[in-house]
């Protein structure tokens, strides 16, 4: 049995240049994946909090510089993250996955751009 809960099929992106950081929490990370209902990114933890934050931004760098700010959402998971490739970690590392609550048109005009035009691969869910 699969235990895939996503509604929105999940996307990772062709750049590296797109990061997330928060106004209520200190945050600051790189996106793992995305959908129209959320994203999962992982992040270095500042304290030994895990994150609990209510509103996130997303920053494209490069020629577009899309920005999406003040997305109001809710955290779903928070979880240490073993990296590929690293045996040895001086630091930990944590992915978080959130869910995205009341867009704004705007906001949701500017995703569709997102997943139109800088991700690559999907991942099904039911």
């Amino acid at each position: 049995m699969d235990d895939e809960r996503r509604e929105f099929n999940r996307f990772s992106f062709k750049i590296d240049e797109i990061q997330i950081f928060s106004d209520d929490a200190i945050l600051f990370g790189k996106i793992n994946d995305i959908s129209k209902g959320g994203l999962s990114f992982k992040y270095t933890p500042v304290t030994d909090e895990k994150i609990d934050t209510r509103s996130i931004n997303i920053l494209v760098k490069g020629k577009d510089k899309l920005n999406l700010y003040h997305i109001d959402c809710r955290t779903i998971y928070d979880i240490y993250s073993i990296e590929k490739d690293r045996r040895f970690l001086s630091y930990e590392r944590r992915q978080c996955g959130i869910k995205y609550f009341w867009l704004k048109e705007s906001q949701n005009k500017k995703l569709e751009f997102l997943l139109n035009h800088y991700v690559i691969k999907s991942f099904d869910c039911l």
